[in-house]
């Protein structure tokens, strides 16, 4: 690959210009010749330089990871495993719950209890002591808005009360594999003992995504709540994630993007759960940590658009095999024209790779059967092989035959002889005889012995009688 944008400009710099530049009063200028000679030689040079691979953003968040759910690779993190603060983000474990254990029909009836406290603590106090909200808009109101209260409404509503409705939070989670995360509410305000870490938030972003309702909710840039008995008109919210919405801040609009969730405290910083479809790629970011820059801008959305460019930047999908490249060649015994034949991989198989990969560095370990015996057929399975790239495993194929081979009927016959003569049987057949022959012999000695002893016993009584 090349640097075709700089050559583009560089082009634009050398002919642009017209004859007259060139000409001074009918004689060459030296400077002007110079300076397009330059570029000329720029171009050259472009053209001859490979495209680099694109680095790995500086990440400034406590804790960050990538991640493409197509082809199910990490692509980056940064103290992904580290016990962090999650905020907000909480509330999609929130959505989890309460979507499977709840009825969209429902009314829910707010509690005094569910706003108790968030007035001096909470951003978004929407609900009011004895309102009552369809459950689906409680669900919008939590996940677009960030209701606060609209957690402790609906956990109230699905387990009875907060506390039973954190247990249940907490059991999903494990249930996910996360193994460094504890709820302490569900909404995401500071406890101590409400925590997560990055890559078990990605695990939640990832079950949150898979369920239609929520996957559809996290993506609206502005929902319309119902009237309710203490609303007497519609309520009008908009996303807290500048990403999909230009309507708070434009400057952090990206287009691809397809939701998912903010979150911020003091304690926690500015904390993003992001995802974005590129193609057949789905990226999944997690930014925890993050913090305000001093033109104001906010890092959990600068620092997830630099995650976001890096993964359609710096990677791609490659063939690490097209299906028919040779791996490896195999001996055959009793073939009837050849003495080998050649295994390739059963299909093709590709990956998400850096953008400066090198095919020449693709690693196979293979393994095949043992004593390999035509007849064969193509295609026919006579091992495996693992592919990787730098170390890393992308997947596993049969190895097949290339070819169809016919058995030579002379070389099977010996082969029959052979292994009969050296096989178990026969070992077991030649033992048994030898064991007979060795018993005859033993018998034929001993008979003998017998019959010398007669014989000279019988001599002896005739010898007496002659006297």
């Amino acid at each position: 690959m090349f640097i075709i944008p700089n050559i583009c400009r560089i082009a634009q710099c050398f002919f642009r210009a017209n004859c007259a530049d060139f000409i001074c009063k009918g004689e060459c200028c030296p400077l002007n010749t110079c300076k397009r000679l330059a570029c000329l030689l720029f171009v050259f040079a472009a053209l001859l330089t490979p495209a680099c691979a694109v680095e790995p953003p500086v990440i400034n968040a406590k804790a960050a990871i990538l991640y493409e759910l197509t082809n199910d690779t990490v692509l980056f993190e940064q103290n992904a495993d580290e016990k962090l603060y999650p905020a907000s983000t909480t509330k999609l474990m929130t959505a989890i719950v309460a979507s499977e254990n709840g009825n969209l029909g429902d009314m829910v009836t707010v509690s005094p209890e569910a706003v108790d406290g968030l007035y001096e603590r909470g951003s978004s106090v929407f609900l009011i002591p004895g309102e009552q909200m369809a459950f689906s808009d409680m669900l919008r109101y939590l996940l677009v808005a960030s209701g606060n209260d609209a957690a402790n409404a609906l956990a109230e509503h699905v387990a009875g009360s907060v506390d039973a409705f954190v247990e249940m939070m907490n059991a999903r989670a494990a249930g996910l594999g996360c193994t460094g995360t504890h709820f302490a509410n569900p909404h995401g305000l500071h406890d101590e003992n409400h925590y997560t870490t990055a890559r078990d938030l990605l695990r939640i972003a990832r079950c949150a995504m898979q369920n239609p309702l929520i996957a559809e909710i996290v993506s609206m840039q502005q929902i319309t709540i119902a009237p309710t008995n203490k609303h007497p008109n519609e309520t009008r919210l908009t996303t807290t994630n500048h990403l999909i919405s230009r309507i708070r801040r434009g400057d952090y609009y990206y287009e691809s993007a397809i939701g998912i969730k903010t979150g911020f405290t003091t304690p926690a910083g500015y904390c993003l759960v992001a995802g974005a479809q590129n193609g057949d790629l789905t990226y999944f970011s997690v930014v925890l940590g993050a913090s305000e820059g001093e033109d104001g801008s906010l890092g959990s959305f600068t620092e997830t658009i630099k995650l976001l460019d890096y993964a359609k930047e710096g990677f791609s999908v490659q063939p690490l095999t097209q299906g028919q490249d040779p791996v490896t060649e195999v001996p055959v015994r009793l073939a009837s024209d050849r003495d080998s034949l050649v295994l390739v991989p059963e299909g093709s198989l590709s990956a998400l790779l850096p953008s400066d990969f090198d095919p020449s560095l693709v690693q196979v370990d293979f393994t095949t059967k043992q004593d390999i015996c035509a007849p064969i057929s193509k295609g026919q399975v006579l091992g495996e092989a693992v592919f990787s790239y730098n170390g890393k495993a992308y997947g596993t194929l049969n190895l097949v035959a290339n070819d169809d081979i016919e058995r030579s009927t002379v070389l099977y016959v010996v082969d029959r002889i052979t292994s009969f003569f050296g096989g178990t049987v026969f070992r077991v057949i030649v033992g048994a005889l030898l064991a007979l022959a060795v018993i005859l012999v033993i018998w034929l000695f001993i008979m003998r012995s017998r019959n010398r002893r007669r014989r000279r016993r019988s001599s002896r009584r005739g010898g007496r009688y002659r006297m």
